[in-house]
């Protein structure tokens, strides 16, 4: 993107087909996903560990009471980390939209499925933004169920990361020794990993055959995370009561 800016003219975005939405809509790619565990989990993390270190848990649980103590930390966590996440996409956005050529501009995308599928700009940024808060509140799981008995904020935002990459290795791994097997009745394993991806979740409103599959999984990890977080900090005995 720097480099389209750069060294790119106007003329030549439009004429290679580089939109602004195409532009957009990658934004959550790259190195963003290796540390996606990390950005997502810093604005729940850090308050929480205060919270724990200092000792105020045990007031918060005297007033709300514990089940309602946890399934507010739980809200709390997947917004501020949906909200996180959804922010810095949007202020991407803002950025690159007047930049780039819009889609009526590239030449090159005039009958790409974009403008087949009645290409819609506020439905194209809907579902991107709704899917980066959604991958942002998926990707915070593993860190709230870690701050249910640690206390040590490095350690809660680090040990996901490394968890999510040596996830996404072993996925690639098993992808690439699949990938040309001969199709069969359901899913095939190539189609199966791809359910398993975190940065996949941002598509959860097409059409792809591994959809279900996927929002199988991310709802199972989901309550998992919860119901982990509850037992673990009842068996507790430093919740201040």
């Amino acid at each position: 993107m720097y480099e389209a800016i750069l060294y790119l003219d106007w003329q030549t975005l439009s004429e290679n087909g580089i939109a602004n939405i195409t532009i957009i809509s990658s934004g959550l790619s790259g190195y963003c996903t290796m540390f996606m565990p990390i950005i997502a989990a810093l604005p729940f993390v850090t308050a929480f560990c205060n919270e724990r270190n200092t000792g105020s848990i045990r007031l918060n649980i005297a007033r709300t009471g514990k089940l309602r103590y946890y399934i507010g930390k739980f809200v709390s966590a997947i917004i501020s980390a949906g909200l996180a996440v959804t922010l810095g996409c949007a202020v991407f956005a803002v950025i690159v939209y007047p930049i780039f050529p819009t889609i009526e501009d590239c030449k090159e995308l005039s009958h790409s499925f974009f403008i087949e599928d009645n290409f819609s700009m506020a439905t194209e940024l809907w579902h991107f933004f709704s899917g980066a808060f959604i991958y942002g509140a998926v990707s915070v799981l593993p860190a709230f169920f870690m701050s249910s008995f640690v206390k040590n904020h490095y350690i809660i935002t680090c040990v996901p990361f490394m968890l999510a990459y040596i996830q996404k290795v072993a996925l690639n791994k098993i992808s690439q020794a699949h990938m040309t097997d001969e199709p069969t009745e359901g899913l095939s394993i190539f189609e199966k990993c791809s359910a398993f991806y975190p940065e996949n979740i941002t598509q959860w409103y097409s059409k792809n055959t591994y959809v279900p599959l996927m929002l199988k999984y991310n709802g199972i990890c989901t309550a998992a995370a919860l119901i982990g977080f509850i037992v673990i900090m009842n068996l507790r005995r430093d919740k201040g009561e």
